[in-house]
């Protein structure tokens, strides 16, 4: 039963559970750094092509704009430390084995989990290799548990919130090479990886390769390049990111709103955001995802409701302590690993 809407206070579990090398307390509840996503409305712009080289290339015309309420939307993609605590929680049977890079295979399915991957090597990345339905296991533990409306984020959510009022191709211009201050891309950095990791492998005949270096080989501690003007960060790169729409070949069809849309073929969902092994992925770039697919591309961050103001689903003074800690322990990363990069 959902706590919305009720004064009651959490009672610890005494469960602690691990998983590979990490562990964690089950009464450690993280509640994700949230932003306010102001009212506006998203015009929809053209169907666009990204090439290999990074170019966008244009195939359609403007066909809606919408009325956006306000709403909030993670900061941040949920990272590793965070799903962790709902994995100790519930016990919820994570997948053990997920598409990864695989030498001269490319990818292929292999052993891995959400706590230690290929490409994972910090609790503060953002979690992959869980599929859709975890992402929205996950949502719907941290909505019960806080009794607030914690849920994927709809495509046009979605979509509105990275472009931050923006009509340009990228958040931050046109020019796909500037993305290296602003996004976690395939990008010199990363070709430099795969070549030393995967027998000489070069990623540029594959998914193209940008000519500057963001200094990440694989997926990134979340919150380390240049945010938008809403303050989200890695709205473009690090990790592919679910929302909680079917697949729909039309976008966004006859929608009214930015509600997701619950028909068409809902053993798919809608993924956009791009990830630290594409080139860049334009802001109107969209792709179905089949639900088991479980790869190390793919994660997610979380939006929410606008609380009404007497709402009683507030963080009690632990949580508030713990919530706290996060935010420490979080920018003690970030700061670490712009100091490797810088050096």
């Amino acid at each position: 039963m959902s706590l919305v809407g009720f004064c009651l206070k959490r009672l610890p579990v005494l469960l602690i559970a691990s998983q590979s090398h990490l562990l964690w307390a089950a009464d450690g509840l993280i509640e994700p750094i949230m932003v306010d996503v102001p009212a506006g409305q998203l015009t929809l712009h053209p169907k666009t092509t990204t090439q290999k080289d990074g170019t966008v290339v244009s195939t359609g015309t403007q066909i809606a704009t919408l009325p956006i309420k306000p709403f909030r939307m993670g900061k941040y993609e949920v990272t590793v430390k965070e799903f962790g605590q709902f994995i100790a929680a519930t016990n919820y049977p994570a997948p053990t084995s997920c598409q990864q890079m695989d030498s001269q295979k490319w990818f292929a399915k292999r052993p891995g989990s959400w706590a230690k991957n290929k490409h994972s090597a910090s609790e503060f990345e953002p979690v992959t290799c869980i599929g859709w339905d975890a992402a929205q296991a996950y949502v719907e533990w941290l909505s019960k548990e806080t009794g607030r409306s914690y849920r994927l984020p709809s495509e046009v959510e979605w979509e509105y919130a990275a472009r931050a009022g923006t009509t340009s191709t990228y958040f931050w211009g046109e020019e796909a090479t500037q993305a290296c201050a602003f996004a976690n891309t395939a990008d010199q950095a990363a070709e430099a990886a795969i070549k030393r990791d995967y027998d000489g492998l070069e990623s540029k005949d594959h998914v193209g390769v940008l000519a500057c270096d963001d200094k990440s080989g694989y997926a990134s501690v979340v919150g380390i390049y240049q945010p938008n003007a809403f303050g989200l960060h890695d709205m473009i790169g690090n990790i592919n990111e679910f929302t909680r729409d079917c697949a729909n070949e039309t976008y966004p069809g006859d929608a009214k709103d930015a509600s997701a849309r619950m028909t068409g073929d809902c053993t798919k969902r809608m993924i956009r955001g791009g990830s630290w092994h594409w080139a860049p992925f334009a802001m109107t770039q969209r792709s179905p995802w089949s639900i088991d697919f479980i790869g190390a591309l793919e994660g997610f961050r979380i939006a929410e409701d606008m609380p009404n103001k007497d709402s009683c689903a507030k963080p009690s003074p632990e949580q508030r302590k713990r919530n706290k800690q996060f935010k420490r322990e979080l920018s003690k990363a970030q700061k670490a690993l712009r100091q490797v990069t810088r050096s």
